[in-house]
């Protein structure tokens, strides 16, 4: 199977659906399933996912891993991310915080602590 021209997922009640657009009309793919825990409520259109360049680091959160497709999808403040599984160094788990760092092609993936991104107000 080849990722489809535009394709979003959409959470919500604790469940994911994955959706693609034929002829104007979103028709859902596969099975509806339970959301990895820290995945927020929302529409994710991870089709207009950029690639990632060289010599970049990306922080954010992993949302969707394709094992079909050897991809994952990451969040990175409003834009998405593609990444290739095969040329991660490191497991992606979707929900989790990670930094990925590319060097040319390969690319190692990281874990950030979510506390310490968090913004604190002192009263």
């Amino acid at each position: 199977m080849t990722t489809p021209a535009k394709l979003r997922m959409i959470v919500m009640n604790g469940q994911k659906i994955l959706q693609t657009q034929n002829n104007n009309e979103w028709e859902t793919i596969g099975t509806i399933k339970k959301v990895d825990e820290g995945i927020k409520p929302g529409v994710y259109n991870i089709y207009l996912a950029k690639t990632p360049s060289d010599k970049n680091q990306y922080e954010g959160q992993i949302i969707h891993i394709d094992k079909e497709n050897a991809i994952f999808y990451q969040q990175v403040k409003k834009d998405f991310i593609v990444h290739q599984l095969k040329a991660t160094y490191g497991k992606p788990v979707a929900g989790k915080d990670v930094a990925i760092q590319y060097d040319g092609e390969k690319s190692t993936l990281t874990l950030i602590d979510a506390l310490k991104n968090k913004r604190t107000l002192k009263i």
